[in-house]
């Protein structure tokens, strides 16, 4: 009896793992809906080219290949041309440097 119970168990374990693995709409979406048609059709109604993309994720700044040049980005790189022009000393490996005076 055992064993008979047993087997129809395994049994009915292999056909439900069977039938939860058929086609899902995960793994092969529907392609034939109306709102997938109204996408294809704008899609397909866009002009070709190349268009950038302005939402936010292209990364902007020192070291992106991107050149930010507003107002703060302009007067912070004149304030470092500034600090560059002053005089100063170079100090040595492992000393202090001295005020000039």
């Amino acid at each position: 009896m055992k064993k008979i119970l047993f087997a129809i168990g395994a049994a009915t374990l292999l056909f439900s793992g069977a039938y939860a693995q058929g086609q899902s709409q995960e793994a092969a979406p529907p392609t034939d809906t109306k709102p997938q048609a109204v996408a294809e059709a704008r899609k397909n109604a866009r002009l070709p080219g190349v268009v950038q993309i302005k939402d936010g994720s292209t990364a902007l700044g020192q070291g992106s290949g991107v050149w930010e040049t507003g107002k703060p980005a302009m007067a912070g790189e004149n304030r470092k041309v500034a600090r560059e022009a002053r005089p100063h000393r170079d100090s040595t490996q492992g000393s202090t440097p001295q005020e000039s005076r």
